[in-house]
């Protein structure tokens, strides 16, 4: 998920914001209405609702992990502000021998910093429902979080993504695009890449990360983290640099 910059036709005309229709699947479902999409039975549905609690139930538990919840994120690579250390020019190498992480200092993390993503909401849950004997999928979509209208749409679906995805048309013209959701144009078609970089830096980023991004990278992250800063979007692609 990120930013990206397509080479377009110059009166390449799809309207900003909106999802390239070849990014759009024709083959729909509907989100379960037993489950809500998340796929979990209800008790395991409780227990993820509960995370951040936005019904104000006083049950939140996000910044509230137990130790088992901590050491299941670890096993699965997470929590690297903890166990991993930034190397210019290597990127997050592992400490050795590996620290002691407890869960009042990832709670503690949590609350005084951005906290938890939606990955490690689901190590999280799971490892709790299962710790209280009620994990499980949701009986009505048996755990897909969606209901197909046949089994047939659903095999098309299933190969849409290789068979009959497209990308927009290629061309000579230089514009940014959103990779949040499936990719749509967020900016307008531009004649050359200065002109795209000199509208990146108007938007606010530095000239060399806009220069990097445009020319070299293509491609960036929302955000990355370095030492407990945040770089969004096109500065990102120097934040080796930036770390140094």
């Amino acid at each position: 998920m990120g930013r990206e910059v397509k080479r377009v036709p110059l009166d390449f005309g799809w309207p900003l914001n909106m999802e390239w229709k070849g990014y759009v699947s024709p083959y729909a479902s509907q989100d379960c209405s037993v489950c809500g999409g998340g796929s979990y039975n209800p008790e395991t549905k409780q227990i993820s609702d509960d995370w951040y609690d936005f019904e104000h139930t006083g049950r939140r538990w996000c910044d509230k992990i137990t130790q088992d919840e901590v050491d299941a994120l670890i096993e699965h690579g997470r929590l690297h502000d903890f166990t991993h250390q930034w190397t210019p020019g290597e990127g997050w190498v592992a400490i050795d021998p590996p620290p002691v992480v407890t869960a009042e200092m990832v709670n503690l993390w949590s609350r005084n910093g951005l906290g938890h993503d939606a990955i490690n909401q689901w190590i999280c849950v799971e490892t709790r429902a299962k710790r209280l004997g009620v994990y499980g999928n949701c009986p009505a979509c048996n755990g897909e979080g969606t209901i197909w209208f046949s089994d047939e749409i659903k095999e098309k679906s299933e190969r849409w993504y290789d068979e009959e995805r497209y990308d927009p048309p290629e061309g000579e013209g230089w514009q940014l695009w959103e990779t949040v959701s499936d990719g749509s144009p967020i900016s307008p078609v531009f004649e050359t890449a200065d002109e795209l970089i000199n509208y990146l830096v108007e938007d606010g980023y530095s000239v060399k990360a806009s220069r990097k991004f445009v020319l070299d990278d293509k491609w960036c992250p929302s955000m990355v983290i370095v030492n407990g800063r945040a770089y969004s979007n096109i500065e990102s692609v120097v934040v080796e640099e930036i770390s140094e």
